[in-house]
């Protein structure tokens, strides 16, 4: 349990600085493509059952940094929970 709530804090903490040096990045030239924003998911569509209607989709919008922050988070969480449960 308690290591499964530090890999959701980990990747949550990537997650936030990856869109928060993103941000920053989309502002110096030369690093640019480290905020450039992917988008991925369905569409948003309405299934209309007369009775009742139900409309479903899933976006996720993914920076480049915030895919590196993700990896990193991923390597160093084995040494951090190691050094934390030991």
């Amino acid at each position: 349990m308690k290591q499964g709530l530090l890999m959701f804090a980990v990747l949550l903490a990537a997650v936030v600085i990856g869109s928060l040096f993103g941000d920053f990045a989309r502002t110096v030239s030369s690093i640019e493509w480290l905020g450039k924003v992917f988008d991925v998911g369905i569409s948003p569509f309405t299934l209309n059952l007369k009775v009742f209607e139900i409309t479903l989709g899933f976006q996720i919008h993914v920076c480049a940094s915030e895919i590196i922050m993700i990896i990193v988070g991923l390597i160093c969480y084995p040494k951090l929970a190691k050094s934390l449960f030991e």
